[in-house]
């Protein structure tokens, strides 16, 4: 099935609002944002964009494979010029497209996401080339690594106390919030585009952002810091002519488990009913760019089901007023930092 939006009339801009109070959302089939002040913020919905995308720019990391390769595809497809951004080398497929197209639609850079100066290397030389960029996925990520050694008791003594491994938070979280940052610092200075926006960023997180894992502790707790953080910095840039939004797949078919040899192997434990295409994922980032208005939407994907996730509300009632008076009060100091 493929993704239904909101009844028609469900409609209201992203605003942020200090110091009122609104009634709760009445509905879980709607996806809501909350303004600083506690205000139930209904997302603008635009379920049907026109994808009319020929000329636009988009930088992309994870993009020599899985949903990263698949987005830069579906986007060149569209007219859109790619900067590939990758640990591993994707000048094959960015040569390529670019022999397809008979022209440079597509430059490919080497890059780990964990470091901010290789990140902005990347940036660098794709708004040289093509002068501005209209969409960020922040979508590099990697599957769980322990990040302890595994409980034994038993042998516990005999070993020294360790180093946390979190390889899979800086790759995950840390990576795609730099990928965020440049968004966000870019927009800040470019003019709106053909579309009314200054820019989108997208993001990719999982299921396990909203449920607990009893063995990655370490990706669910990224995954579920991508959702907290579309949904704060939605409303933090509302009215400003940005869009920020998450993809949050199932299992689908892509190596994030490892090399294809070692994926093929995991994927056997699924069912078809279990796994996500490749492709359906990318349906769902595509209709959020062009002159798609929705913002803060986490758009959950299990098998051939899509949906807006929607936030956890239970007893914020009890927390209201201490959330409004903590952002009025902080909104203030850093208004004058």
């Amino acid at each position: 099935m493929r993704l239904r939006p909101p009844p028609t009339g469900v409609s209201l801009n992203l605003v942020t609002i200090m110091g009122v109070h609104g009634p709760e959302p009445s509905s879980h089939s709607k996806a809501y944002l909350r303004g600083s002040a506690g205000i139930p913020l209904d997302i603008s919905y635009s379920s049907m964009t026109s994808l009319q995308l020929d000329g636009d720019v988009a930088f992309v990391t994870g993009a020599a494979s899985g949903f990263g390769l698949a987005i830069t595809k579906a986007l060149v497809s569209k007219g859109v010029k790619v900067i590939m951004v990758d640990i591993n080398q994707c000048d094959d497929v960015a040569s390529e497209l670019n022999n397809k197209a008979g022209k440079t639609v597509v430059i490919a850079r080497k890059a780990n996401t964990t470091s901010w100066e290789q990140q902005y290397a990347a940036y660098e030389a794709g708004k040289e080339l093509f002068g501005h960029i209209d969409y960020f996925f922040a979508n590099a990520g990697i599957a769980e690594r322990p990040w302890l050694p595994n409980f034994d008791p038993v042998t516990a003594a005999e070993r020294p106390i360790i180093k946390p491994d979190i390889t899979t938070l800086n790759i995950d979280l840390i990576g795609q919030l730099y990928t965020a940052a440049l968004a966000l610092q870019t927009f800040e200075r470019q003019s709106t585009n053909k579309h009314g926006f200054r820019g989108k960023l997208l993001m990719t997180a999982s299921v396990y952002g909203f449920f607990p894992s009893a063995i990655m502790p370490m990706y669910a707790s990224a995954k579920a810091a991508i959702v907290n953080f579309t949904r704060s910095a939605a409303i933090m840039y509302a009215e400003k002519g940005i869009t920020i939004n998450t993809i949050a797949p199932s299992m689908a078919a892509t190596n994030i488990a490892g090399p294809p040899e070692v994926s093929a192997e995991f994927m056997k434990g699924f069912s078809e009913d279990d796994l996500c295409t490749v492709e359906f994922v990318v349906e769902q980032y595509m209709s959020l760019l062009g002159d798609s208005k929705d913002s803060g939407r986490v758009i959950a994907i299990s098998g051939t089901q899509a949906w807006d996730q929607p936030r956890d509300n239970y007893n914020y009632e009890a927390c209201k007023s201490a959330i409004s008076i903590i952002d009025a009060q902080l909104a203030k100091a850093f208004a004058s930092m």
